[in-house]
């Protein structure tokens, strides 16, 4: 088999080895070797297991017969393998099956018909269909691929199978729900319900923990949320909040409240599409629709253009990669889109305040700190969170310490539109002076903060990017894990 076709084997398939090909593996044991010579030879296929290397394939079977249970394993190029097939279907393998078993499999064909689901088989069952020797005992499961698209909740299918199982004991229905790329136990996924738990998941190359369950709808809570918190706060020089408007005449908290809602489900969506592999094309244009419905909303006021950026290039991160801790999903960013962002930028229209100051002036602006990876976020927003929540274990003061610390470097476009470069740097020096971690001490700080707003209210100034990046870290704050196991990225 050519090695395109060879890496194009999943697991649980079935793959009919050369004969010559074992003489390669020189690690079997000679009882093994004695076994799988004559398996091989007899023309009986062998299984796919997960690959640990991409230019080799491994294989395996549970020996046959009454004896105790003795997995072999080999390891051959891809070139070794003459022919393949999927896991075998329901139909094929219920002429092998134990009469108990006769009812759960006609109810599972049942159950397949109705939700139209192509069930197939793997484990003692399968092996049963290629082998003379017994190999389905009193104590076996029957194992299930039951493969879902993933725009397709799991839990129909979930429900139906604990039903069924309830129904039909004999036997015991275990097997994987597989979504795209990765498969989890679909007794773990019933388990765990509607919540969004850690479950261990297997692809073709790799073992990790993933949240499966309700994943984008809780990535979009967690914008959402975090956006309601960053409207909330204060002080924030120049901004928003429910004290006052800010330097901003157009826009109150209602505004944003109306925006927030638009806005609830663009998450969700924009999530379910960073899972699906899409481009940056196409989470632009979620985004460019998130945009137009909450300038519908807003009455034609931009509450939230760099979040819908910002948060939604975050969101897509986040479901491509579950679990992921809060400084890996912005590196996500730049290594999924980096260049297309980059691209898109060198290209696009001026047709924003801040892209056409960010042009005059050569600041980076949201794209570039975007295509970057969010680096003051990371360098500067997280550690001075983590700092001022160490220190004084108070969310609100982490949070400004965070903000401060992001003005204070931040090429904000919007404060050198309103500003000019003078107001930039005037702002900059403002968030570095309040950031400071003897200032964030000091009994008159908060006095401080709130003349710093006023000031900004005077001079008509409003760091909207460093809101933004505070939204941001805000989200992922509330996605980030307690522990962080390693959770590898497709």
């Amino acid at each position: 088999m050519p090695p395109d076709a060879a890496a194009a084997l999943r697991r649980h398939h079935w793959a009919w080895l050369h004969p010559a090909a074992l003489a390669h593996c020189t690690d079997l044991d000679p009882a093994d070797r004695e076994f799988l010579e004559n398996w091989v030879g007899n023309g009986r296929p062998l299984v796919v297991a997960r690959r640990a290397e991409s230019h080799r394939l491994r294989l395996g079977l549970t020996r046959p017969g009454t004896g105790a249970r003795r997995r072999i394993g080999v390891t051959v190029a891809p070139e070794a393998v003459l022919r393949s097939m999927p896991p075998l279907s329901l139909a094929a393998v219920e002429p092998h099956a134990p009469q108990s078993w006769k009812p759960a499999l006609q109810r599972l064909q049942v159950l397949a018909a109705e939700q139209g689901l192509d069930i197939r088989v793997y484990g003692s069952l399968a092996l049963q269909y290629f082998s003379p020797w017994p190999c389905v005992r009193p104590d076996s499961d029957l194992d299930l691929l039951l493969e879902l698209d993933q725009a397709r909740p799991p839990q129909p299918l979930l429900e139906a199978l604990q039903a069924l199982q309830a129904d039909c004991p004999a036997p015991r229905i275990d097997g994987e729900v597989r979504r795209g790329e990765w498969a989890v136990p679909w007794r773990e996924l019933a388990r765990a319900g509607g919540r969004s738990g850690w479950l261990l998941a297997k692809s073709d190359t790799a073992v990790a923990l993933r949240r499966e369950p309700g994943w984008p709808a809780r990535v979009a809570r967690a914008a959402v949320r975090a956006l309601y918190q960053e409207l909330m706060l204060a002080p924030k020089p120049g901004l928003v909040s429910p004290v006052d408007n800010g330097a901003h005449e157009d826009m109150t908290p209602a505004t944003f409240f109306r925006s927030l809602f638009a806005l609830r489900r663009y998450f969700a969506r924009i999530a379910e599409a960073g899972a699906a592999g899409a481009s940056f094309a196409e989470l632009q244009a979620l985004g460019r629709a998130a945009e137009a419905r909450m300038l519908k909303a807003t009455g034609g006021i931009n509450a939230h253009r760099g979040a819908i950026f910002n948060l939604g290039l975050v969101a897509a991160a986040a479901g491509a990669c579950p679990g992921a801790d809060a400084r890996t999903l912005c590196l996500e960013v730049a290594q999924r889109w980096g260049q297309a962002i980059r691209d898109a930028a060198s290209s696009a229209p001026e047709d924003s305040h801040g892209r056409q100051v960010a042009a005059r002036h050569g600041l980076k602006g949201a794209r570039g700190q975007a295509a970057q990876g969010f680096p003051v976020l990371r360098e500067q927003g997280l550690p001075a969170f983590e700092e001022a929540l160490r220190t004084t274990g108070d969310a609100r003061r982490a949070s400004l310490a965070a903000f401060f610390a992001m003005m204070a470097v931040l090429d904000d476009s919007n404060l050198a539109w309103r500003g000019g470069m003078p107001g930039l740097r005037f702002a900059q020096s403002q968030g570095k002076a309040l950031a400071a971690p003897a200032a964030m001490q000091a009994p008159d700080w908060e006095a401080r903060a709130w003349q710093t707003h006023r000031t900004f209210v005077a001079r008509n100034l409003s760091p909207g990017g460093s809101a933004d990046l505070l939204a941001l870290l805000l989200m992922l704050r509330a996605l980030d894990p307690p522990l962080r196991p390693v959770t590898p990225c497709g």
